[in-house]
């Protein structure tokens, strides 16, 4: 099996992207993240897999395999019919080894080895290998041997060589060390990584660990592999997740809830019983009272909203809203309204992905938490001016500058003349000192008849458009002869994205740069930032916007870095 994965859209760390899964006669199936897949549970199912394919269209579904294997029945039927056949399933089927049973029971019948193959041999796309979970809090000493055994397992996998390809777990407990050495380990290796072990955390409420873990994983593994947090089936967290990079979710937590008569929200779970209206209107809830909800009705429901917040997190990701959605989210519970607030501590981080400017204006609920605000107070230091004024939740930021994304939102006026307003978008865009390169120019700025906005940057020397002003945002579109001297002014690899020798022909015809040619990238560029396309020895080829984060374009092999102009 051969998994590839390209970024479609991007907010924050989270991306809609298409995971393609080809099987060794080329034959793929596609899902698009952030994807879920509904556990379908072997011993007494409340929903047959007819109703997840009618009712949700499901495309990916996970079951475990260790309790096919225990069943002889199960086991003899599923080896001699291959599972799509046996689940009457054609979308992706993923499978659990046992890992679960072993942390509950202690020790399971079955190698590792031997459930990897028997996850080959029934035909499952994705399988797992046996880790050893470890529950939050245990000694770290226990931690560290259950890791040792799980990477020890990892490897052995990776020998094996399987038409399979492997859901990889990373472990190591609330240990962040130890996550992080299992993420850069496993991430080596295999281009889809479960974050394991973080169940008993949701269970406990304790959103703050789970942040931190999946922050301690995110910055250890490849930008380009696919990141399944393992057992996250709750639609509330779904948001944060995205945002942190997660890609698949799992939910058995549809049916346990249900056979507990727990009836999910986006804000939590309520018994059915403390209910006495139904806060909802899909099929399952439509026209009836909570006492009329069965556990069927209720697993119905709970897969509904499931799927729903999945959609919803998709469209704020298109709009560029997924803070708004993340920080919306929070208010509906303390312990996530907590997490949120974590995840001030990690905006650094999580800035390298999202992008420098957006499609929507930035609304702030006064969280703190959010890349905007350590972007602009990182970029701002650039501009060398003693007119400042401050903006609320940035702190004091030259006036030159307000009419940038985002502080254009706040409909601030400056004082300033167009040319210091362009030599200072020139430093808080490009570098410290970029201003320098327009003394050279004698410098013609015009605006907008329609908005009255500056919209192009001229040398009235030689009448040549030096840059255009994007409507949007304010930042500089530069122009062939201020990106000369912006590749002139600054020393590589700053403001570079470098290509391979094979993709410099194709860039000068205007394609646009693939990630899998990139070969070097300025790590303190943004999505959205307008850059210098280079070949290996520093020569300009094109201009264009970055798509990707500088850590994507070098670990993606699908999807466009940068769209040349």
């Amino acid at each position: 099996m051969k998994i590839s994965f390209e970024i479609k859209d991007k907010d924050i760390a989270g991306r809609i992207g298409r995971l393609e899964i080809k099987d060794k006669d080329n034959q793929s199936k596609v899902i698009e993240t952030p994807a879920l897949m509904p556990v379908y549970g072997l011993n007494n199912p409340i929903l047959s897999i007819d109703k997840l394919k009618s009712k949700f269209n499901a495309k990916i579904l996970m079951t475990n395999a260790y309790m096919l294997f225990k069943s002889e029945e199960k086991k003899n039927n599923v080896l001699e019919q291959g599972i799509h056949k046996f689940f009457n399933f054609d979308g992706i089927i993923a499978v659990d080894s046992g890992s679960y049973q072993l942390m509950k029971y202690g020790d399971i019948d079955i190698s590792n080895s031997e459930i990897l193959k028997f996850e080959e041999h029934i035909g499952a796309e994705i399988g797992s290998f046996l880790d050893i979970p470890t529950l939050p809090d245990a000694y770290k000493r226990l931690a560290e041997e259950n890791l040792t055994v799980t990477l020890k397992r990892a490897k052995e996998a990776k020998n094996l060589n399987l038409n399979l390809v492997v859901n990889a777990a990373i472990q190591g407990s609330t240990f962040m060390d130890l996550r992080a050495k299992a993420a850069r380990e496993i991430s080596k290796n295999f281009e889809l990584n479960a974050i394991g072990g973080i169940v008993r955390l949701m269970e406990e409420y304790r959103f703050e660990d789970l942040v931190n873990i999946i922050v301690a994983a995110k910055k250890n593994i490849r930008a380009g592999n696919i990141v399944h947090a393992f057992g996250l089936g709750h639609p509330m967290l779904f948001g944060l997740a995205v945002g942190l990079g997660c890609d698949i979710f799992d939910s058995a937590a549809y049916a346990l809830f249900a056979k507990d008569k727990r009836y999910i929200t986006n804000y939590g779970t309520k018994k059915i019983s403390e209910l006495e209206y139904l806060p909802c209107s899909c099929p399952a809830c439509h026209n009836k009272n909570p006492c009329d909800l069965d556990e069927h009705d209720i697993a119905l429901h709970n897969l509904y909203v499931s799927y729903e917040e999945i959609r919803r997190i998709k469209q704020a990701i298109k709009e560029n809203t997924l803070w708004e959605y993340i920080e919306m989210r929070a208010i509906s519970h303390p312990s996530l309204y907590k997490a949120v607030r974590t995840l001030k501590k990690h905006r650094k981080f999580l800035s390298e992905f999202d992008p420098i400017t957006k499609r929507s204006a930035f609304f702030d609920f006064g969280f703190d938490s959010r890349t905007e605000i350590y972007n602009v107070k990182s970029r701002a230091k650039n501009v060398k001016t003693e007119n400042l004024i401050n903006v609320k939740p940035f702190g004091n930021v030259p006036q030159e500058i307000l009419d940038i994304y985002p502080l254009n939102v706040f409909g601030i006026k400056s004082d300033a003349d167009d040319k210091e307003k362009v030599k200072a978008i020139m430093q808080y865009q490009f570098g410290e000192n970029a201003a320098q390169i327009l003394a050279q120019f004698n410098l013609i700025i015009k605006r907008s008849r329609k908005t009255k906005r500056i919209r192009w940057i001229h040398d009235n020397k030689t009448k040549e458009l030096l840059g255009s002003v994007r409507a949007s945002d304010h930042f500089i579109i530069p122009h062939k002869k201020l990106a000369e001297e912006l590749h002139k002014f600054f020393k590589f690899p700053k403001l570079r994205i470098a290509i391979a020798d094979e993709a410099v022909p194709f860039v000068k015809e205007g394609m646009n740069v693939f990630a899998k040619f990139v070969i070097n990238a300025d790590k303190n560029l943004r999505a959205g930032d307008e850059c210098l396309v280079v070949d290996k020895d520093d020569n300009l080829i094109a201009t264009g916007t970055l798509m990707l984060a500088p850590r994507e374009c070098t670990s993606f092999k699908r999807g466009v870095a940068v769209r040349v102009r």
